[in-house]
């Protein structure tokens, strides 16, 4: 009897774990993708402020319609 609840315990110590396993690799692939989008929202600015820059040089020369 001993040795079958020691297996019990054994076997959900086991799940368990790979239950935490599982987590921490869900909480890595939350942590790529929140990085992602941040460098996609820095790439995004800096995009909008290269446009605004060619705009105001325009405006400087009085090329273009901005």
């Amino acid at each position: 009897m001993t040795d079958w609840v020691k297996a019990s315990f054994d076997l959900q110590k086991q799940m368990l774990d790979a239950g935490r396993k599982s987590l921490d690799a869900g909480q890595g692939s939350v942590d790529m993708g929140k990085a992602m989008l941040d460098a996609q929202d820095a790439t995004r600015k800096a995009a909008e402020a290269n446009m605004a820059a060619w705009q105001a040089w325009a405006r400087l020369w009085g090329a273009g319609p901005w």
